[in-house]
């Protein structure tokens, strides 16, 4: 009997800990936030929504970049999370099928996000969405790593 109830115990912790798993939500943020760690680290903020006139998906729009342009951090606000979660496939496709012969990278999801990393010959990339907003790194040298990953921590992506 011993061995029967350990058993379910274990199969009952292991369900919980599944359900709890699948249900982990992230709360996005908004573009005002966006702005606001840009501006604190001194980035160039450029409103890019016009480049994206043809996409009525598309409600925001902004990109910053700290002097030189070294990087650049894309920020999206879509119309809904049916849309976010489309374009993320769209780019993590890319991220994906531009991977060169050395690589690392890493993926999560949950309920209403899901974030792809990856550092391939050299070069750093990063796309996530939560609910309708999505933020994008192109490819930059992965030197920038540390101040894009700072970057994402604060704003919570």
């Amino acid at each position: 009997m011993k061995k029967t109830s350990r058993f379910f115990a274990l199969v009952l912790a292991m369900g919980l800990i599944s359900v709890m798993l699948a249900s982990c939500t992230k709360t996005p943020s908004d573009s005002n936030t966006f702005k606001a760690i840009a501006q604190e680290k001194g980035y160039t903020i450029e409103d890019a929504l016009a480049q994206f006139s043809n996409y009525p998906e598309f409600k925001e729009v902004f990109i910053a970049y700290p002097s030189g342009h070294p990087f650049q951090i894309e920020f999206y606000v879509t119309d809904n999370a049916d849309s976010a979660t489309i374009i993320f496939n769209n780019q993590n496709n890319k991220i994906e099928s531009e991977k060169g012969s050395v690589y690392s990278g890493a993926s999560s999801n949950g309920k209403n996000y899901a974030k792809r990393t990856m550092t391939s010959d050299g070069k750093y990339t990063m796309v996530e969405y939560i609910e309708n907003t999505l933020v994008y790194v192109p490819p930059t040298d992965s030197d920038n790593k540390a101040a894009i990953e700072e970057f994402l921590k604060e704003l919570k992506y």
